[in-house]
């Protein structure tokens, strides 16, 4: 029976200074695709750190490792488990958090919370601009209906797809998938 030989203190630097780099650079990747989605950079650093972790992490171990308040990562972490994000795990005396590494739950948290609600109530808006047509310049009158008409059926479509979309991702986060 052979023993594995313990690490050198070179290759344990090494392998902590490479285990940071991975973990920065997908706390940064994520960090700006929330930013691009319209969501505090800390939501993306969180589930960056939690998507790096093989482990799952407290809200303090995620606060300290990213340089967050506990408040900030509390209320991130919450907003994370809302969207499906994250599993969270209270069995034990502190609760751990974990990554869901399927992007169809992402986008599917993100259309359910995010962008059906804000088209919804972009509804509202549109049919109050119709009545407004008639005290707009005359001269323009035209092009003011034509864009109205324009952008409202740009909603009526998100309106009709968006559902269908929403179907069809949690009925594919319903198979398994596995990692290839």
């Amino acid at each position: 029976m052979s023993l594995a030989a313990p690490l050198l203190p070179e290759t344990q630097a090494t392998d902590t200074a490479s285990r940071a780099h991975f973990e920065n650079t997908l706390v940064e990747v994520f960090s700006e695709l929330a930013d691009l989605f319209g969501n505090p950079r800390s939501h993306g650093q969180i589930y960056g750190i939690l998507f790096a972790s093989p482990e799952p992490l407290t809200m303090d171990d995620i606060a300290a490792r990213l340089s967050i308040s506990k408040g900030s990562a509390s209320q991130g972490l919450r907003a994370l488990e809302t969207l499906g994000a994250i599993e969270r795990n209270a069995s034990t005396r502190t609760a751990t958090y974990a990554a869901k590494l399927e992007l169809k739950l992402l986008i599917s948290g993100f259309v359910r919370q995010r962008l059906i609600p804000r088209i919804d109530s972009s509804k509202t808006q549109l049919a109050g601009l119709k009545p407004l047509l008639a005290s707009l310049p005359s001269e323009h009158n035209a092009d003011y209906q034509l864009r109205l008409k324009r952008v409202t059926q740009w909603h009526d479509r998100a309106l009709r797809f968006l559902p269908l979309a929403q179907k069809l991702l949690d009925t594919a986060s319903k198979f398994p998938t596995s990692i290839s």
